[in-house]
C-alpha cells in the first residue's frame, strides 16, 4: 500500500514538474524579450537556486499605492562576461579589492498600459581579486511616482566575479495611474562596494 502511494506521489510530482517546464518554455517562446537564463524565484521569500551552482537567494518586496494589486514575476538572470573580461573592460586590478559597477538599468517596454508587464533589467559587474571568490550581492529595484515609493524588490544572492544581467518583471494593476515612473536600482556587496543607477518608464491609457 505504502509503495503504491509513494509511486502515485512521484508520478504526480513528475507531472507537475514537466507541466511547469512546458509552461516556462512556452513563455520563453512567446515572450523572448522577458526571459534570460533559466533562474527563477517567486516573490515572497521563495528560493532562487539550482541553476547557479546551488547558490541561494530570496526575492522579497511588494507593490504599494498605485501599484497595489499588481504582481512581481519570476526573477531571471545570466552571466554575460567572465571576471577576466570584466576586469579588462574596467582596468581592474586585485589590489582594488571587491568592486561593484552597474553597467545599465533598462525598462522594457519604456511605454505601457495598465495591466501590462514592464521588465526591469539590471546589468552589473562584480570585480573580485580572485575568480573563486564569492560575493553576497544585494540587488534592489524601487519604483517611485511623484517622489513616493510604490514598489520595491530585493534579492540577496552569491555572485562570482564577472558581469551579470538580471530581470524582474512587474505586472501593473489594471487601475495603475498614468504618468512617469522612476526606477532606482542598486547593487551592494556585503563587506563593501555599492552602485546606484536610474531608469524610467511611462504608463499611459
Amino acid at each position: 500500500m505504502r509503495k503504491c502511494l509513494c509511486a502515485a506521489v512521484a508520478v504526480a510530482f513528475l507531472a507537475t514538474v514537466l507541466y511547469g517546464c512546458a509552461q516556462t518554455s512556452q513563455a520563453v517562446r512567446e515572450n523572448p524579450n522577458t526571459t534570460i537564463g533559466a533562474g527563477t524565484g517567486v516573490v515572497g521569500g521563495a528560493v532562487v537556486g539550482g541553476l547557479l551552482g546551488g547558490r541561494r537567494g530570496a526575492v522579497i518586496g511588494g507593490l504599494l499605492g498605485g501599484l497595489a494589486g499588481g504582481a512581481i514575476g519570476h526573477y531571471m538572470d545570466q552571466k554575460e562576461k567572465t571576471l577576466a573580461q570584466a576586469s579588462r573592460e574596467y582596468g581592474y586590478t586585485p589590489a582594488q579589492g571587491t568592486r561593484l559597477k552597474i553597467e545599465g538599468v533598462h525598462t522594457n517596454p519604456g511605454v505601457l498600459a495598465p495591466g501590462e508587464t514592464v521588465n526591469i533589467n539590471l546589468t552589473y559587474a562584480v570585480l573580485t581579486p580572485s575568480a573563486d571568490r564569492q560575493v553576497l550581492v544585494k540587488e534592489t529595484r524601487e519604483i517611485l511616482v511623484n517622489g513616493t515609493s510604490v514598489g520595491k524588490t530585493s534579492i540577496e544572492i552569491e555572485r562570482e566575479g564577472g558581469t551579470w544581467k538580471s530581470i524582474v518583471p512587474i505586472t501593473l494593476p489594471v487601475d495603475a495611474p498614468a504618468g512617469k515612473y522612476r526606477v532606482i536600482a542598486s547593487v551592494e556587496g556585503v563587506g563593501g562596494g555599492k552602485d546606484v543607477e536610474e531608469a524610467h518608464f511611462k504608463v499611459q491609457r
